[in-house]
């Protein structure tokens, strides 16, 4: 960015926070100087003073989160030389993760470009102590390290790894993040500059939708909901020296480690613990804001809210054991920085005040907030408006207000419970790992057990609009309720949000398929046909061709997918066909022709960027009720269409008892022939095209025909084969 635009970023940057800072600043004073309701008793004083306790802890977190994006520009990768090359250890953590997602994670690992391969030792750091995690890790050529016990969950077993080797860096990876090819070389290099740096963290980015953006129908709408913290707060940490150590995709400096004593435990966020201690040393930590790794998203709610819950009480148990405010070589902007993420995490209460607070006027009479109307306006709307403003900028779209406040409503009383516990001492009776595999649904699963307290807050909500639509149409209403009312309608419209969200969508697909664009060759009886994937999957390939190819139910095809870093060979069998933009598209499910050519796909699929949207593209909140209402409102029909539908909608000659006879012709699919009429004979022939020697049978079939009930003629191909090539 040169200097004149960098200005000028800053200029307009610093003029919008500005005025979010005065219209909130007069707001709050409006509000603690006139609006505490302390005439009308002390019901509604205490209920007034804790809603205005509330908007000023959101002052004071906003005021944190914008002085942590005000600089989030990222550096770029130091220039390294690698005639100097390094040992390394990479450290998969298993526990009780599914052999098949740590095969993919070693391959990934073992596919990382580096200038000297046998100074990169991989480690499977097995947790589980099982043979056949020791068999995998023998069969891949990889380092197997277990102990006999689980002391300190994840943070004893990497520390027993560190005690088992010695490379000056160390990688950190769960089970499921697939590292891509250029890891090391994007990160190494840090720590050959000038600065002490103790660790590199690198995004954790997914290559499966969130739960946010699957059941609430936003793959295509929303980036992922931790795109926020991944993309926005932790570069603008990385400004401070504040990053927080994730756990994972991260390069550590052994010496680092070995100073404070190894990866610290006694906490089960031992990650964030970790990263505090190394930077209370005097330690430099830096964020690569780019994605080089992709790993699997939970996929149930109840997945979901166990790892929220964890990460909120394992943060608490780090302040309550390792207080940062009182840490020795942590700066007053790192101390405050940690101070926001701990208070982050009690989200919950201060989400409670603010939908008690309109219920509490509208249903039961208890005045939290006296103001004219009037002045009401003139102060709370320019400060509702640049509050929005100044979010949507400052995060450069990736979220708006409105959705943080459906994310924190879905999620609010699971962690609010379990955040009130480690509060007071309740400890977690057994730490959960997250799952780490793909879910099958073949219907809509109803868990609205797991939001119950947002179903009886979104009761309390109707209840409360009835109320006022009663004082309206009674001629009751005063125009002070207008705002009342907004927030009651705003609030219904969350809760709505949340119960579409709890109906979990269903999932027929046993891998994610990733949209990729790569050169495939298929092999169709002696011709080899030159297309396009539009996705893929561990176990399939979306194929775009030009040509309406007939390719056998039963049979396998050879096909050869290839990238300028990998090829592999492949066979596929069909399983459905469609047409699109004058083309066909074909979905085969493959296997591989050898480990090779299994590990180079895998490879082809997950060794790049996934294709979700990067910031927000839909900001009408009506739409997304309306296409969750309509998606929700169909039956689902899997489409197993496996032979190209040909549109003709012409008329075409074919030879009927010996003679030449027109006749209008809908669409041709290699086994039927769909016309408008039904022919006297039961039995006709009809050369597709007159240049080749392809002469097709014909034979009625009266069942299709019944079965289809559209009014169409269906007749059913008899001789065709797969060596009379494409005819269309």
């Amino acid at each position: 960015m040169n200097r004149k635009k960098s200005k000028k970023l800053y200029f307009i940057r610093g003029f919008i926070l500005f005025l979010f800072f005065l219209t909130t600043s007069v707001y709050l004073f409006w509000r603690f100087r006139y609006t505490i309701p302390l005439q009308f008793g002390w019901l509604s004083i205490i209920a007034g003073s804790i809603l205005f306790i509330a908007e000023l802890e959101g002052f004071f977190e906003s005021s944190i989160f914008y002085y942590t994006l005000w600089d989030k520009e990222p550096e770029k990768v130091p220039e390294y030389d690698w005639r100097v090359c390094p040992e390394v250890d990479i450290f998969v953590a298993t526990y009780n993760e599914p052999e098949e997602l740590i095969y993919k994670t070693i391959v990934g690992c073992k596919n990382m470009h580096y200038p000297d391969r046998d100074k990169v030792h991989i480690h499977i750091c097995d947790d589980g102590r099982r043979a056949s995690m020791q068999a995998l890790a023998k069969s891949m050529g990889v380092n197997y390290i277990t102990r006999n016990t689980n002391e300190h969950a994840k943070a004893g077993n990497l520390n027993n790894a560190l005690s088992k080797t010695n490379a000056p860096y160390v990688v950190t990876f769960d089970a499921d993040m697939i590292p891509m090819h250029d890891f090391l070389l994007v990160t190494i290099p840090y720590f050959f500059t000038t600065e002490k740096v103790g660790f590199v963290q690198v995004p954790q980015n997914f290559y499966n939708p969130d739960l946010f953006q699957y059941n609430l129908f936003t793959e295509e709408d929303m980036p992922n909901e931790q795109d926020l913290f991944s993309r926005s707060i932790q570069a603008g940490k990385g400004k401070h020296n504040a990053v927080i150590y994730a756990g994972s995709n991260t390069v550590l400096s052994r010496a680092a480690l070995e100073e404070i004593g190894g990866l610290v435990t006694g906490t089960i966020t031992e990650d964030f613990a970790t990263g505090m201690k190394i930077q209370s040393r005097g330690y430099q930590s830096k964020y690569l804001n780019e994605i080089h790794a992709s790993g699997l998203a939970p996929e149930t709610l109840e997945d979901l809210f166990n790892q929220r819950i964890r990460w909120a009480r394992g943060v608490i148990q780090t302040f309550k054991t390792f207080n940062p405010m009182r840490m020795k070589g942590l700066k007053l902007k790192q101390k405050l920085l940690y101070l926001s993420t701990f208070s982050y995490w009690y989200f919950g209460l201060w989400r409670l005040v603010f939908f008690l607070a309109p219920i509490l006027f509208s249903l039961f009479g208890i005045v939290v907030l006296n103001a004219e109307a009037l002045t009401m306006f003139m102060i709370w709307v320019p400060m509702f408006f640049f509050t929005n403003l100044t979010f949507r900028y400052f995060t450069n779209n990736v979220r708006g207000v409105s959705w943080s406040h459906i994310y924190d409503t879905i999620l609010f009383p699971q962690i609010l419970a379990g955040v009130l516990k480690e509060t007071f001492g309740i400890r977690m009776s057994k730490f959960k790992v997250t799952p780490k595999e793909n879910v099958k649904r073949d219907s809509y699963i109803q868990r609205f057990e797991l939001i119950w307290v947002q179903i009886i807050l979104m009761i309390l909500t109707l209840l409360s609009i009835g109320r006022l639509g009663f004082l309206f149409v009674t001629d009751q209403f005063q125009i002070q309720y207008v705002i009342n009312f907004f927030w009651l309608l705003y609030n219904l419209y969350v809760f709505i949000m949340t119960l579409f969200f709890a109906s979990e969508r269903p999932k027929f697909r046993n891998a994610q398929r990733i949209s990729a664009k790569e050169s495939v060759r298929i092999k169709y009886g002696k011709k080899e046909y030159k297309g396009q994937s539009i996705d893929l999957s561990e176990n399939s390939i979306t194929l775009l061709l030009k040509q309406a190819l007939y390719f056998k139910e039963e049979q396998e095809y050879p096909l050869e997918i290839e990238t300028p870093a990998y090829k592999a060979k492949l066979y596929g069998k069909i399983v459905r066909v469609d047409s699109i933009n004058g083309h066909y598209k074909y979905i085969f499910t493959i296997r591989e022709s050898s480990s090779e050519d299994k590990d180079a796909f895998l490879m082809i699929v997950y060794d790049r960027i996934p294709s979700f949207p990067r910031e927000q593209k839909s900001r009408k909140l009506g739409k997304i009720i309306v296409r969750n209402m309509s998606k929700r409102s169909k039956d689902f029909i899997p489409f197993n269409r496996k032979l190209p539908r040909i549109p003709l909608n012409k008329k075409i000659r074919i030879i009927l008892n010996g003679k030449i006879r027109s006749v209008f012709a809908l669409d041709f699919n290699y086994e039927y022939l769909s016309l408008k009429e039904k022919l006297p004979g039961k039995q006709f022939f009809w050369k597709p095209d007159e240049s080749k020697k392809i002469k097709l049978e014909f034979r009625y079939d009266e069942e299709m025909t019944k079965r289809m009930n559209r009014n169409v003629f269906f007749y059913q191909v008899l001789n065709y084969n797969e060596k009379m090539g494409p005819i269309y």
